[in-house]
Protein backbone atom coordinates (compact mmCIF):
# COMPACT_ATOMS: atom_id res chain seq x y z
CA UNK A 1 0.00 0.00 0.00
CA UNK A 2 1.21 3.30 -1.02
CA UNK A 3 2.11 6.13 1.90
CA UNK A 4 1.12 8.97 2.46
CA UNK A 5 3.78 11.15 3.52
CA UNK A 6 2.12 14.34 5.57
CA UNK A 7 3.64 18.12 4.57
CA UNK A 8 6.53 17.84 6.13
CA UNK A 9 7.81 14.63 5.63
CA UNK A 10 7.22 15.49 1.75
CA UNK A 11 8.72 18.67 2.14
CA UNK A 12 11.68 16.91 4.01
CA UNK A 13 12.10 14.49 1.45
CA UNK A 14 11.59 17.12 -1.63
CA UNK A 15 14.52 19.63 -0.22
CA UNK A 16 16.79 16.76 0.22
CA UNK A 17 16.25 15.68 -3.20
CA UNK A 18 17.07 18.95 -4.44
CA UNK A 19 19.90 19.03 -2.82
CA UNK A 20 21.44 15.86 -3.45
CA UNK A 21 20.66 15.71 -7.64
CA UNK A 22 19.84 12.94 -9.36
CA UNK A 23 19.38 9.08 -8.18
CA UNK A 24 21.49 6.82 -8.40
CA UNK A 25 21.37 3.13 -8.00
CA UNK A 26 22.65 1.35 -5.11
CA UNK A 27 25.10 -1.56 -3.90
CA UNK A 28 24.18 -2.11 0.02
CA UNK A 29 27.70 -0.70 1.27
CA UNK A 30 29.55 1.80 -0.51
CA UNK A 31 33.08 2.05 -0.22
CA UNK A 32 35.27 4.11 1.79
CA UNK A 33 36.31 7.79 0.47
CA UNK A 34 38.66 10.34 1.18
CA UNK A 35 36.43 11.68 3.93
CA UNK A 36 35.73 7.95 5.43
CA UNK A 37 40.28 7.47 5.48
CA UNK A 38 40.66 10.55 7.30
CA UNK A 39 40.31 8.63 10.04
CA UNK A 40 43.88 6.62 10.82
CA UNK A 41 44.17 2.67 10.95
CA UNK A 42 45.62 3.14 14.61
CA UNK A 43 42.44 4.80 15.87
CA UNK A 44 39.43 3.50 17.04
CA UNK A 45 36.44 5.32 15.40
CA UNK A 46 33.76 6.84 17.60
CA UNK A 47 30.20 6.16 17.43
CA UNK A 48 26.94 6.79 18.60
CA UNK A 49 23.51 4.21 18.95
CA UNK A 50 20.03 5.67 17.82
CA UNK A 51 17.58 3.31 18.57
CA UNK A 52 17.65 1.40 21.99
CA UNK A 53 15.49 -1.46 21.42
CA UNK A 54 16.85 -5.31 21.84
CA UNK A 55 18.27 -4.92 17.87
CA UNK A 56 19.71 -1.79 18.61
CA UNK A 57 21.52 -3.07 21.67
CA UNK A 58 22.41 -6.19 19.88
CA UNK A 59 24.01 -4.29 17.09
CA UNK A 60 26.12 -1.81 19.29
CA UNK A 61 27.64 -4.98 21.52
CA UNK A 62 29.29 -5.73 18.05
CA UNK A 63 30.59 -2.77 17.11
CA UNK A 64 32.09 -1.76 20.27
CA UNK A 65 34.81 -4.45 20.32
CA UNK A 66 35.36 -2.18 17.04
CA UNK A 67 34.63 1.36 18.44
CA UNK A 68 33.97 3.26 21.35
CA UNK A 69 30.33 4.12 21.88
CA UNK A 70 30.06 7.94 22.64
CA UNK A 71 26.16 8.70 22.66
CA UNK A 72 23.13 6.77 22.96
CA UNK A 73 19.79 7.66 22.01
CA UNK A 74 15.94 7.07 22.49
CA UNK A 75 12.92 7.90 23.01
CA UNK A 76 11.95 6.07 25.60
CA UNK A 77 13.99 6.60 29.05
CA UNK A 78 13.98 3.15 30.70
CA UNK A 79 15.47 1.71 27.12
CA UNK A 80 18.03 4.30 27.57
CA UNK A 81 19.19 4.04 30.69
CA UNK A 82 19.53 0.29 30.38
CA UNK A 83 21.46 0.75 26.87
CA UNK A 84 23.58 3.30 28.70
CA UNK A 85 24.53 0.97 30.95
CA UNK A 86 26.02 -1.62 28.61
CA UNK A 87 27.28 1.01 26.25
CA UNK A 88 29.44 2.10 29.63
CA UNK A 89 28.74 4.76 31.80
CA UNK A 90 30.96 7.40 29.58
CA UNK A 91 28.62 7.37 26.85
CA UNK A 92 25.90 10.12 26.94
CA UNK A 93 22.14 10.16 26.52
CA UNK A 94 19.98 12.08 24.87
CA UNK A 95 16.36 11.62 23.43
CA UNK A 96 16.83 13.97 20.55
CA UNK A 97 18.88 12.28 17.57
CA UNK A 98 20.11 15.79 15.97
CA UNK A 99 22.07 16.32 18.81
CA UNK A 100 24.22 13.70 18.39
CA UNK A 101 24.61 14.67 14.59
CA UNK A 102 25.91 18.13 15.60
CA UNK A 103 28.89 16.69 17.47
CA UNK A 104 32.47 16.31 15.72
CA UNK A 105 33.75 13.59 17.25
CA UNK A 106 30.82 10.90 15.92
CA UNK A 107 32.40 9.24 13.20
CA UNK A 108 29.22 6.76 12.71
CA UNK A 109 26.18 5.97 13.58
CA UNK A 110 24.06 2.87 13.93
CA UNK A 111 20.36 3.49 13.46
CA UNK A 112 18.29 0.98 14.94
CA UNK A 113 14.61 3.24 15.28
CA UNK A 114 11.17 2.21 14.43
CA UNK A 115 10.56 1.71 10.30
CA UNK A 116 9.84 5.20 9.71
CA UNK A 117 12.44 7.06 11.10
CA UNK A 118 15.45 5.26 8.81
CA UNK A 119 15.59 7.35 5.67
CA UNK A 120 15.34 10.66 7.48
CA UNK A 121 17.77 9.83 10.15
CA UNK A 122 19.95 8.56 8.06
CA UNK A 123 19.69 11.45 5.01
CA UNK A 124 20.46 13.83 7.99
CA UNK A 125 23.51 11.71 9.55
CA UNK A 126 25.46 11.62 6.05
CA UNK A 127 24.94 15.90 5.56
CA UNK A 128 26.53 15.76 8.71
CA UNK A 129 29.28 13.92 8.30
CA UNK A 130 28.76 10.94 9.37
CA UNK A 131 28.73 7.23 8.30
CA UNK A 132 25.83 5.06 8.45
CA UNK A 133 24.85 1.90 9.40
CA UNK A 134 21.14 1.48 9.69
CA UNK A 135 18.87 -1.61 10.07
CA UNK A 136 16.40 -3.10 7.43
CA UNK A 137 14.12 -2.09 5.73
CA UNK A 138 16.27 1.02 4.62
CA UNK A 139 13.54 2.70 3.31
CA UNK A 140 9.30 2.44 2.91
CA UNK A 141 8.89 3.72 -0.51
CA UNK A 142 10.71 4.17 -3.76
CA UNK A 143 11.29 7.31 -3.83
CA UNK A 144 12.90 7.16 -0.07
CA UNK A 145 15.43 5.23 -1.53
CA UNK A 146 16.46 6.92 -4.70
CA UNK A 147 16.94 10.75 -2.67
CA UNK A 148 18.63 8.03 0.33
CA UNK A 149 21.53 6.56 -2.50
CA UNK A 150 22.04 9.95 -4.11
CA UNK A 151 22.76 11.73 -0.73
CA UNK A 152 25.18 9.00 -0.17
CA UNK A 153 26.61 9.11 -3.71
CA UNK A 154 26.99 12.99 -2.84
CA UNK A 155 28.57 13.21 0.64
CA UNK A 156 30.71 9.32 -0.06
CA UNK A 157 29.37 8.54 3.49
CA UNK A 158 30.07 4.82 3.76
CA UNK A 159 27.11 3.04 4.17
CA UNK A 160 25.68 -0.20 5.35
CA UNK A 161 22.27 -2.11 5.54
CA UNK A 162 21.82 -3.96 8.26
CA UNK A 163 20.73 -7.35 6.50
CA UNK A 164 21.96 -10.03 9.12
CA UNK A 165 21.42 -13.33 6.94
CA UNK A 166 24.24 -12.15 4.38
CA UNK A 167 27.14 -12.47 7.67
CA UNK A 168 25.11 -15.45 9.08
CA UNK A 169 27.71 -17.60 11.40
CA UNK A 170 26.44 -20.96 9.80
CA UNK A 171 26.61 -19.51 5.80
CA UNK A 172 23.90 -21.45 4.83
CA UNK A 173 22.91 -17.83 2.86
CA UNK A 174 26.45 -17.29 0.96
CA UNK A 175 26.56 -21.09 0.19
CA UNK A 176 22.94 -20.72 -0.86
CA UNK A 177 24.19 -17.65 -3.36
CA UNK A 178 27.49 -19.12 -3.98
CA UNK A 179 25.62 -21.92 -5.90
CA UNK A 180 23.04 -19.69 -7.88
CA UNK A 181 26.27 -17.73 -9.24
CA UNK A 182 28.04 -20.98 -10.04
CA UNK A 183 25.86 -22.29 -12.37
CA UNK A 184 24.82 -25.23 -11.07
CA UNK A 185 21.35 -24.79 -10.94
CA UNK A 186 21.35 -23.58 -14.56
CA UNK A 187 19.56 -20.52 -15.54
CA UNK A 188 17.08 -19.44 -12.61
CA UNK A 189 13.59 -19.27 -13.81
CA UNK A 190 12.34 -18.38 -10.82
CA UNK A 191 12.50 -16.97 -6.90
CA UNK A 192 10.29 -18.08 -4.77
CA UNK A 193 10.61 -15.95 -1.12
CA UNK A 194 8.08 -17.30 1.82
CA UNK A 195 8.06 -15.21 4.77
CA UNK A 196 4.52 -16.10 6.91
CA UNK A 197 1.48 -14.21 7.48
CA UNK A 198 1.22 -10.92 8.78
CA UNK A 199 -0.19 -10.24 12.65
CA UNK A 200 -3.50 -9.36 13.22
CA UNK A 201 -5.69 -7.89 15.93
CA UNK A 202 -9.06 -6.57 17.42
CA UNK A 203 -9.22 -2.60 18.38
CA UNK A 204 -6.83 -2.10 20.64
CA UNK A 205 -7.78 0.64 23.28
CA UNK A 206 -6.45 3.99 23.49
CA UNK A 207 -4.51 4.99 26.47
CA UNK A 208 -2.32 7.32 27.93
CA UNK A 209 1.79 6.84 26.67
CA UNK A 210 3.98 5.13 29.73
CA UNK A 211 5.52 8.32 31.57
CA UNK A 212 8.99 6.95 30.48
CA UNK A 213 7.92 7.02 26.89
CA UNK A 214 8.27 10.67 24.62
CA UNK A 215 5.20 9.82 22.31
CA UNK A 216 5.07 12.83 20.05
CA UNK A 217 8.69 12.10 19.77
CA UNK A 218 8.48 8.43 18.77
CA UNK A 219 5.64 9.75 16.06
CA UNK A 220 7.56 12.09 14.60
CA UNK A 221 6.39 13.18 10.84
CA UNK A 222 3.75 10.64 11.02
CA UNK A 223 0.06 11.78 12.14
CA UNK A 224 -0.53 12.39 15.97
CA UNK A 225 -2.36 9.60 17.10
CA UNK A 226 -2.94 7.93 20.10
CA UNK A 227 -0.94 5.58 21.90
CA UNK A 228 -2.46 2.12 22.30
CA UNK A 229 -1.90 -0.75 24.37
CA UNK A 230 -3.78 -4.09 25.16
CA UNK A 231 -1.73 -6.18 28.29
CA UNK A 232 -3.06 -9.37 27.69
CA UNK A 233 -2.83 -10.61 24.90
CA UNK A 234 0.09 -8.08 24.19
CA UNK A 235 -1.02 -5.77 21.29
CA UNK A 236 0.14 -2.27 21.43
CA UNK A 237 0.91 1.23 19.05
CA UNK A 238 4.69 1.45 19.27
CA UNK A 239 8.29 -0.67 19.77
CA UNK A 240 7.90 -4.06 18.12
CA UNK A 241 4.52 -3.85 17.00
CA UNK A 242 5.24 -0.68 14.94
CA UNK A 243 5.75 -3.59 12.24
CA UNK A 244 2.07 -3.97 11.78
CA UNK A 245 0.62 -0.12 11.10
CA UNK A 246 1.00 0.83 7.60
CA UNK A 247 1.78 4.44 9.27
CA UNK A 248 5.65 3.16 10.20
CA UNK A 249 6.43 0.19 8.22
CA UNK A 250 4.92 -2.56 6.23
CA UNK A 251 4.06 -5.68 7.76
CA UNK A 252 5.51 -8.82 6.87
CA UNK A 253 6.96 -7.76 3.66
CA UNK A 254 9.26 -5.28 5.09
CA UNK A 255 9.98 -7.51 8.02
CA UNK A 256 10.68 -10.62 6.75
CA UNK A 257 10.38 -10.00 3.45
CA UNK A 258 13.04 -7.41 3.44
CA UNK A 259 15.72 -10.54 4.82
CA UNK A 260 14.48 -13.13 1.79
CA UNK A 261 14.06 -10.58 -1.07
CA UNK A 262 18.09 -9.07 0.10
CA UNK A 263 18.90 -12.86 -0.60
CA UNK A 264 17.22 -13.54 -3.87
CA UNK A 265 18.64 -10.19 -5.37
CA UNK A 266 22.07 -10.68 -3.75
CA UNK A 267 22.59 -14.25 -5.28
CA UNK A 268 21.24 -13.47 -8.40
CA UNK A 269 23.40 -10.01 -8.61
CA UNK A 270 20.80 -7.92 -9.16
CA UNK A 271 21.20 -5.33 -6.45
CA UNK A 272 22.28 -2.63 -8.91
CA UNK A 273 18.94 -2.66 -11.30
CA UNK A 274 15.37 -3.42 -9.98
CA UNK A 275 12.40 -5.19 -11.49
CA UNK A 276 10.25 -4.37 -14.79
CA UNK A 277 7.59 -4.81 -13.08
CA UNK A 278 5.45 -5.59 -9.98
CA UNK A 279 1.95 -7.43 -9.84
CA UNK A 280 0.13 -7.90 -6.24
CA UNK A 281 -1.92 -11.07 -7.33
CA UNK A 282 -3.81 -11.02 -4.13
CA UNK A 283 -3.55 -9.76 -0.33
CA UNK A 284 -5.41 -9.82 2.42
CA UNK A 285 -5.71 -6.98 5.37
CA UNK A 286 -7.55 -6.90 9.04
CA UNK A 287 -8.94 -3.31 7.99
CA UNK A 288 -11.12 -2.00 5.72
CA UNK A 289 -9.46 0.29 2.80
CA UNK A 290 -10.80 3.19 1.05
CA UNK A 291 -8.67 4.74 -1.92
CA UNK A 292 -5.37 3.00 -0.56
CA UNK A 293 -6.02 3.69 2.99
CA UNK A 294 -7.09 2.00 6.29
CA UNK A 295 -10.13 3.35 7.57
CA UNK A 296 -9.87 2.31 11.05
CA UNK A 297 -7.12 3.51 13.40
CA UNK A 298 -7.73 1.41 16.11
CA UNK A 299 -6.08 -1.83 15.42
CA UNK A 300 -3.19 -3.60 12.95
CA UNK A 301 -3.80 -2.87 9.05
CA UNK A 302 -0.67 -4.54 7.37
CA UNK A 303 -1.42 -6.81 5.30
CA UNK A 304 -2.09 -10.72 6.62
CA UNK A 305 -1.95 -12.71 3.74
CA UNK A 306 -0.58 -11.79 0.24
CA UNK A 307 1.09 -13.08 -3.07
CA UNK A 308 3.18 -10.54 -4.88
CA UNK A 309 5.26 -11.14 -8.42
CA UNK A 310 8.53 -9.07 -9.68
CA UNK A 311 9.44 -9.17 -12.94
CA UNK A 312 13.64 -9.47 -14.04
CA UNK A 313 15.02 -9.87 -17.18
CA UNK A 314 15.20 -13.48 -16.90
CA UNK A 315 13.41 -14.70 -13.69
CA UNK A 316 10.37 -13.78 -11.81
CA UNK A 317 10.39 -13.47 -7.79
CA UNK A 318 7.20 -14.49 -5.84
CA UNK A 319 6.56 -12.98 -2.51
CA UNK A 320 3.79 -15.14 -0.64
CA UNK A 321 2.40 -15.96 2.88
CA UNK A 322 1.46 -19.45 2.65
CA UNK A 323 4.50 -21.90 2.13
CA UNK A 324 7.50 -22.60 4.33
CA UNK A 325 9.81 -19.60 5.38
CA UNK A 326 12.75 -19.58 3.39
CA UNK A 327 14.08 -18.96 -0.03
CA UNK A 328 13.42 -21.03 -3.20
CA UNK A 329 15.72 -21.12 -5.93
CA UNK A 330 14.45 -23.09 -9.29
CA UNK A 331 16.72 -23.18 -12.37
CA UNK A 332 16.65 -25.18 -15.32
CA UNK A 333 19.26 -28.13 -13.93
CA UNK A 334 18.02 -27.80 -10.49
CA UNK A 335 16.62 -26.36 -7.40
CA UNK A 336 17.93 -25.14 -3.57
CA UNK A 337 15.78 -24.11 -0.80
CA UNK A 338 17.53 -22.04 1.83
CA UNK A 339 16.16 -20.82 5.25
CA UNK A 340 18.10 -20.29 8.86
CA UNK A 341 17.54 -23.57 9.71
CA UNK A 342 18.75 -25.27 6.48
CA UNK A 343 19.84 -25.61 2.88
CA UNK A 344 18.35 -28.33 0.68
Amino acid sequence: MPRKPNPSRRQFLTNTAALAGGALATPYIFTATARAQQLAASDRPVIALIGCGGQGRWIMGWAKQHADVAAVCDVDANRLRETQKAAGEKADTTEDYRRILDRKDVNAVLIATPDHWHTKIAIEAMLAGKDVYCEKPLTLTIDEGKQLCAVAKKTGAVFQVGTQQRSDDSRRFLTAAALVRSGRLGKIKQVTCAIGGGESSDAIPAVSPPPELNWERWLGQTPLVDFRLQPDPYKSRGHYEFRWWYEYSGGKLTDWGAHHVDIAVWALELFKTGPSAVRVVSSKHPTPFKDGYPTQDDRYNTATEFLVEADYPETKLIIRHDTDNGVLFEGEKGRIFVNRERLT
